[in-house]
């Protein structure tokens, strides 16, 4: 659904496949979504194509790149590459010996982008955020234990020419001890985003803008402004979703949970959209919500709703 919502009116260029079961996978696939490669995240099952997805590649017809029409990134097995190649879809393979290796192989693929983002390779959550933001740059995500710096991320710093590392989440996912190995490498600079809550990261990553301008969302001023919602308990969606941080409305993920739109994404989403002094100006403010009510119930699409609506605004005014 979402990739027939960005890709309406025109193919991609390349189509990117995911295991539907390692979220990790799915994060790392984020970075590959941007140019040239434009292309959306589909999932299938680790051991056979699911016929869904390859109904949506056929229809999707994405032009290639290189020849290569489908991406196929981490746990997939050679029978749906093989498959794939049968069926005259010219395929590339990133992939490693686990989830670490396969994010560090795509840092290569991508000749070592200068910013990297460091998320916890063990608690999805406070990482979700990350997702749109590497589909909208091309920056690497890139994963950790808490307590450790994992050997195959320590690598990638290693390799990439004075990078700037960016840590995405709490000390309750990646340690201090993780934050201070990083800076002892040869990094040109390290930053934490952080928040009390996963929610909290979230809303502080769509705020955040590096002290050289060259990294971060930057959401902190009052404008139009879009945003796409996704449940804190489906990585895969926030994965899938992040292609609208790529092409149309450049959104940052917000965090949400199945029956409670947080405090700190409404206050946030408040201080942020047009005032009732001023005059509101295309694009407004927009919201993609991601899942059905299952995911995200309609009582919070109601509240994101008003959180959004800059007419309440006005006729409160």
């Amino acid at each position: 659904k979402v990739s027939d919502i960005v890709y309406a009116d025109k193919p991609p260029d390349s189509i990117i496949l995911v295991s539907g079961e390692i979220w990790q996978d799915a994060f790392t696939a984020t970075s590959l979504v941007h140019f040239p490669r434009n292309a959306p995240i589909l999932f299938t099952p680790t051991n056979y194509l699911h016929p869904t997805t390859l109904s949506q590649i056929f229809k999707l017809n994405p032009k290639g790149v290189n020849g290569i029409k489908v991406f196929i990134v981490g746990g997939i097995s050679y029978f749906v590459q093989q498959q794939l190649n049968m069926l005259g879809l010219g395929t590339k393979r990133i992939s490693g010996m686990n989830f670490y290796d396969t994010a560090a192989k795509t840092a290569e693929y991508l000749e070592y982008p200068q910013n990297i983002m460091v998320v916890s390779g063990e608690d999805y959550r406070e990482g979700l955020c990350a997702c749109a933001y590497a589909a909208h740059s091309g920056d690497v995500i890139l994963f950790t234990q808490k307590h450790q710096l994992n050997w195959y991320t320590r690598k990638v710093i290693q390799s990439t020419k004075n990078p700037n590392v960016f840590i995405i989440g709490s000390l309750n996912t990646i340690s201090k001890n993780v934050e201070e190995e990083i800076r002892n490498l040869n990094v040109a600079f390290v930053d934490r985003i952080s928040g009390i809550t996963p929610y909290e990261v979230a809303v502080n990553f769509a705020k955040y803008k590096s002290p050289d301008g060259q990294f971060g969302w930057g959401r902190n001023y009052r404008d139009g402004h879009a945003f796409t919602f996704t449940s804190i308990h489906i990585p895969h969606n926030s994965a899938s979703s992040a292609v609208f941080g790529h092409l149309g409305k450049h959104a940052p993920i917000l965090s949400v949970d199945q029956n409670k739109f947080p405090d700190s994404t409404m206050h946030y989403i408040e201080s942020v959209k047009p005032t009732p002094k001023e005059e509101p100006r295309p694009p407004f403010m927009h919201g993609w919500i991601i899942g059905n009510d299952n995911t995200i119930s309609s009582k919070v699409q109601i509240e994101i709703e008003r959180a959004l609506s800059i007419d309440t605004s006005h006729m409160h005014m």
